[in-house]
C-alpha cells in the first residue's frame, strides 16, 4: 500500500535533455586529479601517502582517523602536492593531487570478491569501511555507521532512487543500466541486516528504469525485492518522506530512521557498497548529471572521483551561452558553485548551468501576505511565516517552540512563495541565531 506525505510542490522536471543518455566515461582522464580529504560529513581523513609517491587506480591514499572516510586514487600517476584546493561544499580544504600517467594501471588490491552466502554483518562493515563507502545522495554519513547502527534494528531496507530534484539524471541512469547490480547489492544488505522487507522506490516517470529492474528480477533468487513507483513530487527523494510514503510511518520530531525500524540507502550507494562486497573494488568513480540551458551537450558521465569540474564541463562542450547560475546539486537544495576547479566528491551527483530563463531572478524579498503557501508546501509541518517573524523580532523563546531542526532546507517554501521571500536562508539564519546564544529545545 502506497501512503502519502504532507505537503511538497510540482517544479517542472527538465530532465529531457539527459534521460535518455546513457552513463559515458570520459573522452579524455583529466591531466590531474584533486582528492580532498573531507569527503565525509564526519571529517577529514588521514593521508598515507607522500608528494612523489607514484599510485595506481583504486590504491588506499587516505585512511579513516578519529574521523573521515578512506579514499582511494581514481587514476593511475603520481602524487604531486598534499595542498589546500578549492572544495565542492565552499572554501579550501586539504587535498591529495595526482598527476595522471595516462597509463590506468589498477591497484592489487588486497580486497577479494565475498562469497554473499558466507557475509557477516563484521565483515560487511569492515569492507564498506576500507572502500571509503558514504552516503552518495548528498548526506556524505559514513555508511559503515549506518549498517552497524541498522544491524537487527530495522524490518524495511528502502533503496532510494526517487531522484526528484529537477535537471538531475544520474541515479536513474545508473538504475537502468546497472540495475542487477543493485538488485544483488540490496539482496546482500538486507540479508546481513536482517530486515523483513526490502522497497526499491522510483518515480512513476521512470517506466523505462522500472521495467528493466522487473526483468533482472525475475532471474534472481534470495530477499524478494519490491518496487514501487510514487508520483513524481518534491521532496519524494527525502528520507523521512520516502519512509512515510513507503511505511506510513513517520519519523517523530528530532529523530530518525531507526525510531521507526527503516534504513534508507540512495540507489548509487547500493552500487557502490554491491561494487565493494561483490568485486572488491572500492570507490573511485561514481554517476554524475552535468547540465543546464548553458550547457553545449548535456551528459550523464561515469567520472573519477577528484576530477575537476572544469573538466567535465570540457566534456560536455563547454557552455554555448553565459550561464547566469552554476550549481552543485539540483535547482531545489543545489549550492552556488564558486569555482570550477573544484573537484567531484563521493556525494556530488550533478552540475547544473542555468540561463537567466530557468531561475527565479534574485529580487529583493516583497511583503508577507499571509497566503499560508508556505507551510502547506512544508513537508516537515513548519511554519515558515511565523519563524521569519520571530527571528525579526529577535524572539528566542518562540524560535524554540518552531522545531527548526526539523528543516531539511529542502526549499519548497521559497520556490511556493508568491512573495519571493527567501525562506530556507530566513530559517537558516533563525538557527544560527539559536546556536550563537546557546538555546536549545
Amino acid at each position: 500500500m502506497i501512503h502519502s506525505f504532507f505537503g511538497g510542490v510540482y517544479p517542472a522536471i527538465r530532465k529531457g535533455s539527459t534521460r535518455r543518455k546513457p552513463l559515458a566515461r570520459l573522452p579524455q582522464t583529466p591531466k590531474e586529479v584533486v582528492i580532498p580529504l573531507i569527503m565525509c560529513s564526519d571529517g577529514p581523513a588521514v593521508p598515507i601517502v607522500s608528494p612523489g609517491d607514484p599510485v595506481t587506480i583504486g590504491q588506499p591514499i587516505a585512511r579513516r582517523g578519529q574521523t573521515g572516510a578512506a579514499a582511494h586514487a581514481s587514476i593511475s600517476g603520481r602524487v604531486a602536492a598534499i595542498e589546500k584546493r578549492p572544495h565542492p561544499w565552499g572554501g579550501l580544504a586539504s587535498a591529495i593531487v595526482i598527476h595522471n600517467d595516462n597509463r590506468n594501471e589498477l591497484y592489487q588490491s588486497p580486497m577479494v570478491p565475498l562469497d554473499p552466502r558466507q557475509l557477516t554483518l563484521g565483515l560487511l562493515v569492515e569492507r564498506v569501511e576500507a572502500a571509503g563507502i558514504v552516503g552518495m545522495g548528498g548526506g556524505a554519513f559514513p555508511t559503515w555507521e549506518k549498517l552497524r547502527i541498522s544491524a537487527g534494528n530495522i524490518d524495511t531496507l528502502i533503496v532510494n532512487a526517487a531522484e526528484c530534484e529537477p535537471y538531475v539524471t544520474a541515479d536513474y541512469r545508473l538504475l537502468l543500466e546497472r540495475g542487477e547490480h543493485i538488485l544483488r547489492g540490496a539482496q546482500v544488505l538486507a540479508g546481513c541486516l536482517g530486515c523483513e522487507r526490502v522497497v526499491l522506490v522510483t518515480e512513476g516517470d521512470k517506466l523505462s528504469a522500472v521495467e528493466a529492474v522487473e526483468r533482472r528480477l525475475r532471474r534472481l533468487h534470495g530477499v524478494r525485492v519490491q518496487i514501487v513507483t510514487i508520483r513524481t513530487r518534491y521532496p519524494l527523494g527525502a528520507e523521512k518522506q520516502i519512509i512515510q510514503t513507503v511505511t506510513g510511518r513517520e519519523v517523530p520530531p528530532g529523530g530518525s530512521p531507526l525510531d521507526v525500524k527503516c534504513a534508507v540507502f540512495n540507489v548509487a550507494t547500493v552500487y557502490a557498497m554491491q561494487d565493494a562486497l561483490l568485486q572488491g573494488r572500492p570507490l573511485t568513480h561514481r554517476a554524475v548529471t552535468v547540465t543546464g540551458g548553458a550547457v553545449t551537450r548535456p551528459r550523464n558521465l561515469w567520472v573519477p572521483i577528484g576530477t575537476p569540474l572544469r573538466h567535465l564541463l570540457e566534456a560536455c562542450g563547454g557552455l554555448c551561452e553565459e550561464s547566469d547560475r552554476m550549481l552543485l546539486g539540483g535547482p531545489m537544495m543545489g549550492v552556488a558553485l564558486q569555482n570550477l576547479d573544484a573537484p567531484v566528491t563521493k556525494d556530488f551527483n550533478s552540475l547544473v548551468c542555468l540561463t537567466d530563463w530557468e531561475h527565479k531572478p534574485d529580487t529583493p524579498g516583497g511583503v508577507c501576505i499571509r497566503c499560508g503557501k508556505c507551510v502547506a508546501a512544508c513537508p516537515m509541518h513548519l511554519a515558515p511565516t511565523f519563524i521569519r517573524l520571530a527571528l525579526e523580532e529577535r524572539d528566542l523563546k518562540r524560535l524554540t517552540r518552531y522545531h527548526l531542526e526539523d528543516c531539511s532546507a529542502c526549499g519548497c517554501c521559497s520556490f511556493i512563495c508568491p512573495a519571493q521571500i527567501p525562506l530556507v536562508e530566513t530559517i537558516a539564519q533563525a538557527r544560527g541565531l539559536l546556536r550563537r546564544e546557546g538555546v536549545g529545545r
